[in-house]
């Protein structure tokens, strides 16, 4: 009867110490924790510098590199290409710049925009596609009747009214892919399947073996190509973005940090490393904007964010900065309160699924006090205090709730 109890004690107390190791920190962090804001950055094609926009910043928001004060008529000029619509609303867009002639539809076909966030590859996904016609009779892409799914031996296109598969289809793309020499089963399938694009690449698919194939739908057939890139490259993922100047067909992340556009070259392709920092898609955020000279890129890091400028035909740095993050309340707090807390919530995923971090040795410190002054000062038998004083040690203050919370239990 006793051991019983003490079954039922001991999974009461873990229950609760795990309740606590979650609520606790949850509201702590509700209360005390602020995202890093950092100020935008772009890179000026004027003075050839990187300049920023700091929002908090109610006397000096628009700044450059070397600290000089802009006013926003002064910062619009500096950045023609980024602001053109209103500078020539105003009348003070540049004709030429580096020996380009300035049109707007140039400005614009040239102008790229990516977000990349880790959620982007790590969140639930409906695995089914949309295999839009590459090659349409009439402007515009239309969604097409039928979706596409993978399967560990092949790819199976379904009718969305039916909702049956449409075999020949189905088998005549299989077909295609094999004799390319693509091998089942496919690892992803990256595309963008948004309708309002200027014109579909279909998808880049990594098959078993770690290859890159082009697939997309070209008159009604299957177009396949072996990129090569997977010979050189540990592929970890791949974006599609169809720009306006059909210079490249998306951003290529490998499992080592480096970033890579693919460019079409007569029937090739090509990667094309950007030169910035190594970014780790478990964790960092990327941003890109670029233009007809300059690309814009930062990329924030739990240690802080890197701002890079790189020539736009070359993709060579040719400037940079960096902001270390300042830790805020909830880090310094909770680095010193818990060791480790459980959590539901990920920055990095869509995904809802418990797990502990782990902050560091320094609460242990307060931990060691807790169950010295338990040992001390609660009167119980010495068996008992050394019970309470190694777990406090191990859980801290999450543990010490719990137990608080928990009926006086002697131990025989």
């Amino acid at each position: 009867m006793m051991k019983s109890k003490t079954g039922i004690y001991c999974i009461i107390l873990i229950t609760a110490t795990l309740l606590a190791m979650w609520a606790i920190p949850a509201l702590l962090k509700k209360a005390t924790d602020k995202p890093a804001d950092y100020p935008f950055a772009y890179y000026s094609s004027i003075i050839k510098e990187l300049c920023f926009i700091d929002f908090h910043d109610k006397e000096a928001p628009m700044k450059d590199k070397s600290g000089n004060i802009y006013t926003t008529q002064q910062f619009d000029s500096l950045m023609p290409l980024l602001n053109f619509r209103q500078l020539m609303v105003d009348g003070k867009m540049p004709d030429s710049l580096d020996g380009y002639e300035l049109t707007p539809q140039l400005v614009r076909s040239k102008n790229v925009v990516f977000r990349f966030t880790p959620t982007d590859i790590r969140t639930p996904q409906t695995d089914l596609y949309v295999m839009f016609e590459s090659m349409p009779k009439r402007v515009g892409l239309e969604v097409p009747d039928d979706v596409f799914r993978l399967t560990r031996d092949g790819i199976e296109f379904i009718d969305a009214k039916s909702n049956r598969i449409n075999e020949d289809k189905s088998e005549q793309f299989r077909t295609a892919m094999i004799q390319e020499g693509f091998t089942f089963p496919m690892q992803w399938a990256s595309g963008n399947i948004n309708p309002r694009k200027p014109y579909d690449e279909g998808y880049f698919c990594l098959d078993r073996n770690g290859h890159l194939f082009h697939l997309k739908m070209v008159n009604n057939r299957p177009f396949v190509r072996d990129t090569q890139i997977g010979d050189s490259i540990d592929i970890a993922s791949f974006s599609m973005l169809e720009v306006g100047d059909k210079r490249f067909y998306g951003f290529l992340f490998d499992r080592q940090g480096g970033v890579y556009i693919i460019e079409s070259n007569d029937g090739k392709y090509r990667p094309v490393r950007l030169d910035i920092g190594t970014v780790d898609t478990r964790s960092d955020e990327m941003l890109l904007m670029g233009n007809l000279l300059y690309w814009t890129v930062s990329v924030t890091t739990p240690s802080g964010i890197g701002y890079y400028a790189l020539r736009t035909e070359t993709l060579e740095r040719v400037d940079e900065y960096h902001i270390a993050c300042t830790p805020g309340v909830w880090n310094r707090v909770s680095e010193w309160l818990f060791p480790a807390y459980l959590t539901f919530d990920h920055p990095d995923s869509d995904y809802i699924y418990p797990a502990f971090v782990f902050t560091g040795i320094k609460a242990f410190a307060v931990n060691a006090l807790l169950a010295l002054l338990v040992f001390g000062l609660v009167a119980n038998t010495r068996k008992r205090k050394i019970f309470h004083a190694a777990f406090l040690l191990f859980t801290g203050i999450a543990g010490l709730i719990a137990l608080l919370l928990l009926p006086d239990f002697k131990y025989k």
